[in-house]
């Protein structure tokens, strides 16, 4: 997803975080907020990321249910990861990582030397309904055998927060970008709100364009990160019941873009209509007042019916 700008105040950066790249956008701000927004992101990484030994996740994955020391935003993430899975009936799920290590995606992408811890027992599509979230201690307790991958929904989260942040210093907008995870506030690039382009997952055409005021935008797609296994290509979207990368067929979606008040939210939708069958997948975008733009395996573009409301 891109952006486009029209105005010399707005100031800009961006960088590789997340495994992806980031790219933050200030109104009416200085340096010294990119500054902030950098090391926030950076901050986040550290604490949720799968390939870091030291981080939070790595601990609770790792502590067989032990309870672990966690900070506030660790607690957030989880908290989102038990709710987003119940909205979703299941179709977004955070517990999939030993799955996914199996299909190849152990190791980074990006940073090959960073890899994925997992327990022996580790199990995938494991129930939520057991975590034991202590605020008062600020500790977390897993179910032993389960581990929870925070995946495309800590860029979500993320962006939420350092945008969220972000306002409070005052300045006049804000556009927070992680791989394609968007959420913005204020005003923007088209005087008191952001337009934004969805890209093609076939090539660079762009399939739609919206404008936001408040609001955040994120896309899933089968074709953004690919690997080989034993001579099979395979992506990292993959079917809560069978743990293998979810199959394409002539009527599927190959990639899913979701407008959402938060990007955490707009991230778990994206996810789960990428997942589940294209018909209820729209009619549960419909059901929490979302809008969504997906684009098919035969490369046609379908739009519901509330994507009217942003689109330019």
């Amino acid at each position: 997803m891109t952006t486009r700008f029209a105005t010399s105040q707005i100031i800009e950066r961006s960088f590789a975080v997340m495994g992806n790249t980031a790219h933050i956008s200030v109104v009416d701000g200085i340096d010294a907020d990119l500054d902030f927004a950098q090391f926030r992101l950076i901050e986040l990484e550290n604490l949720w990321s799968r390939f870091l030994t030291t981080s939070e996740i790595s601990q609770l994955n790792l502590s067989e249910g032990a309870p672990v020391s966690v900070h506030a935003e660790t607690i957030r993430l989880v908290k989102y990861m038990k709710v987003g899975r119940q909205a979703t009936n299941g179709l977004f799920d955070p517990t999939l990582l030993p799955a996914l290590v199996a299909n190849g995606y152990g190791r980074s992408l990006v940073e090959p030397l960073h890899i994925t811890l997992l327990p022996g027992g580790a199990k995938f599509n494991q129930p939520l309904d057991m975590v034991v979230i202590n605020e008062s201690s600020c500790t977390i307790s897993l179910l032993k055998n389960l581990t929870l991958d925070p995946g495309a929904i800590g860029k979500g989260l993320a962006a939420d927060i350092v945008a969220t942040e972000l306002m409070q210093k005052n300045v006049a907008g804000v556009c927070v970008n992680v791989g394609g995870d968007i959420r913005c506030i204020g005003r923007g690039n088209d005087l008191d709100s952001w337009r934004l382009d969805v890209a093609s997952p076939f090539d660079e055409s762009i399939v739609g364009s919206l404008r936001l005021q408040d609001g955040a935008v994120a896309t899933s797609s089968v074709r953004a990160k690919t690997w080989m296994q034993d001579g099979v290509m395979k992506h990292h979207v993959l079917a809560p019941d069978t743990g293998a990368p979810r199959e394409t067929f002539e009527n599927s979606f190959v990639q899913a873009t979701v407008v959402a008040r938060e990007c955490v939210w707009a991230e778990i939708f994206a996810t789960a209509l990428l997942v589940g069958e294209p018909r209820n997948g729209f009619a549960m975008v419909d059901e929490n007042d979302l809008a969504a733009l997906a684009v098919g395996a035969d490369q046609k573009t379908i739009r519901s019916s509330s994507w009217s409301r942003f689109d330019v």
